[in-house]
């Protein structure tokens, strides 16, 4: 393609300055006199200046038939050659536009897939560690459970005692009364010691069983109180094992929502196993080329043995070709780039 700026006027004008110092115009020497341009561009505008100017190249006394075959036969080999080229050109830019945009697809997918991993993973590790709170929180609230049960366990024990010790003082308090009407019938200096005795005695009685009752009240009210604090408890440790469920409920899904994503990654290496069987396909077209040009080349060798007299023409289709043998390097460079950005990619991956 031609560049901006290159135009026949200074085509002609390099070729006259070049033709003034007594050289013969080629497309190097105008395309140095330039500064610029592309040999492409330059020998179809110098070859007009030659035309237009009326000069030719000398023949060597060939047939002019047999030059104008040539001619022909040279401009349609390069024809196709410029053509083949600018096709396989074309195609690799547009096949390397295509996976340039397929690479960064799945570099962006795999940033996105690892975020989302990592981001699963900081959940995951959250909810082990709120399970793990949890869980110890009810271990916590189970050893507190046993420990009322144990507390309580005595408190209905120490009740049981304070009965037996209430029905043993009321046994006790009626064989003191049994004891006091058969004293009844003793004398009066008896009967007064032994109602100031058992007054005393019934006072003491007295005193103990108050003693004894307020102790069971206390006891029935702290076996009330145990009793509340068992079934809190219980009902903590239910809320505790709804909780802990959820917990495993939330963190299943979790867990299928990495393997989701490990599905997703798994169809991200596919498409980027096809893509490089596609570059592999590329490599193949690039070698048919390859093989192409190198039967274009043989064909130039065979029409430079016939136009050994023709100098000039036969020096610029030598150009022409070492420029399309540079840019066919610049494309294999190119080519072996995106390879190794491909082999970075998998490597990475």
């Amino acid at each position: 393609m031609a560049r901006a700026g290159v135009t026949y006027h200074d085509v002609a004008k390099a070729a006259e300055a070049i033709k003034n110092l007594r050289q013969e115009p080629t497309v190097d020497r105008v395309r140095e006199h330039l500064g610029t341009g592309s040999k492409s561009t330059i020998a179809p505008l110098l070859k007009r200046w030659r035309s237009d100017n009326g000069e030719s190249t000398d023949i060597g006394g060939l047939p002019n038939d047999l030059v104008e075959v040539v001619k022909s036969l040279h401009d349609r080999v390069q024809q196709m050659a410029d053509h083949r080229i600018e096709q396989a050109r074309q195609g690799f830019k547009e096949l390397n536009e295509e996976l340039r945009k397929k690479l960064n697809d799945a570099d962006n997918t795999v940033a996105q897939l690892s975020a989302r991993q990592k981001d699963l993973d900081m959940q995951i590790g959250q909810l082990t560690h709120e399970v793990n709170q949890k869980a110890q929180a009810l271990e916590d609230t189970r050893i507190k459970l046993t420990k009322a049960e144990l507390q309580r366990d005595e408190a209905i024990a120490r009740t049981a005692e304070l009965k037996v010790s209430v029905a043993e003082l009321k046994q006790e308090n009626k064989d003191i009364r049994e004891h006091f009407e058969h004293y009844q019938q003793r004398t009066a200096e008896d009967r007064q010691q032994e109602r100031e005795q058992f007054r005393t005695v019934t006072q003491g009685l007295k005193d103990q069983v108050r003693d004894l009752q307020h102790r069971f009240t206390q006891a029935e009210s702290k076996a009330s109180e145990l009793f509340d604090a068992n079934a809190q408890l219980q009902s903590n440790a239910g809320k505790l094992e709804q909780a802990n469920v959820a917990l495993n409920r939330e963190l299943n899904g979790k867990i299928e929502d990495i393997q989701d994503l490990k599905r997703d990654l798994e169809d991200a290496l596919t498409k980027y196993r096809d893509s490089q069987h596609k570059n592999e396909q590329l490599a193949e077209n690039m070698a048919v080329i390859t093989s192409q040009k190198a039967d274009i080349d043989k064909q130039v060798a065979v029409l430079s043995q016939a136009l050994e007299a023709v100098k000039a023409e036969l020096k610029a289709c030598q150009d022409k070709i070492a420029f399309l043998t540079d840019e066919n390097k610049v494309i294999l460079q190119e080519k072996a780039m995106i390879q190794g950005q491909f082999k970075q990619l998998q490597g990475s991956l």
